[in-house]
């Protein structure tokens, strides 16, 4: 539960002082015989632990994902190769988001505050996707629009001028290529922008290509992320949008 999350629950009347005071409590840690999760993370910093499952058996990450769903709403698995069986495993009992690279056990919170998507195009679709479902599952509105490159300018001006119109408190760009995308939508528009590179791309240096562009932008409201951090962009941003709502 993050800290917004047990706020709510004791203004509503749905948490007693004496678990209350055990979430307040300094135990932060859940351990058994191949994992420590950090339960109380989402108290902290207001964003829950989020389950990296890339190197981890699918029995490993069920184990952690349990340790968390024990204190938490929801539970987010990053780039596990299990997902289609973490879905089977947990679907009877919890709603289940399924996408290339992020899978979201667990009801949703309410949207407060929205945050602007834009990607280059439809190859950088599984970063947009990671980026989307993450924002959604930390309680921000993700709106998403999708290739939208350079190449014709008119298709970025309508999503800025949506964004804008929906009062959108940050914006994530998500560009592989020569990256172009990031500097571009941050010269139009007085909010902060981060830049999420992809690895889309071919020839020289292809895969970093967009990354050091974006790291060499002269647009002071840019800031970037790591290659295909789709998760990273949307903690930076839901944070900066939730704060805003309060």
């Amino acid at each position: 539960m993050t800290f917004d999350e047990l706020f709510d629950q004791i203004k509503a009347g749905k948490l007693d002082r004496q678990n209350a005071r055990r979430h307040f409590s300094l135990d932060w840690l859940e351990t058994a015989s191949s994992y420590i999760a950090d339960v109380n993370r989402g108290a902290r910093i207001n964003i829950p632990e989020i389950i990296y499952g890339e190197y981890k058996t699918r029995q490993q990450t069920i184990e952690v994902a349990d340790a968390l769903l024990q204190r938490h709403p929801r539970v987010i698995v990053s780039r596990s190769p299990f997902n289609n069986e973490l879905e089977a495993h947990y679907r009877d009992r919890y709603p289940v988001i399924n996408a290339d690279l992020v899978l979201v056990v667990g009801d949703l919170p309410e949207p407060k505050g929205s945050v602007l998507v834009i990607s280059a195009g439809a190859a950088d679709h599984p970063v947009v996707d990671e980026c989307a479902i993450t924002l959604r599952s930390i309680g921000v509105q993700p709106l998403v629009f999708e290739d939208r490159g350079i190449a014709h300018p008119t298709r970025v001006l309508d999503a800025v001028r949506e964004g804008i119109s929906k009062d959108a408190s940050a914006v994530v760009v998500v560009a592989g290529m020569e990256g172009a995308l990031a500097p571009f939508v941050a010269s139009l528009v007085p909010l902060p922008v981060i830049g999420v590179p992809t690895s889309v791309g071919y020839g020289f240096r292809a895969k970093e290509a967009a990354l050091t562009s974006m790291l060499a932008s002269c647009a002071p409201n840019l800031t970037v992320v790591n290659i295909d951090g789709g998760i990273r962009g949307a903690v930076v941003s839901g944070l900066i949008a939730r704060n805003r709502e309060k």
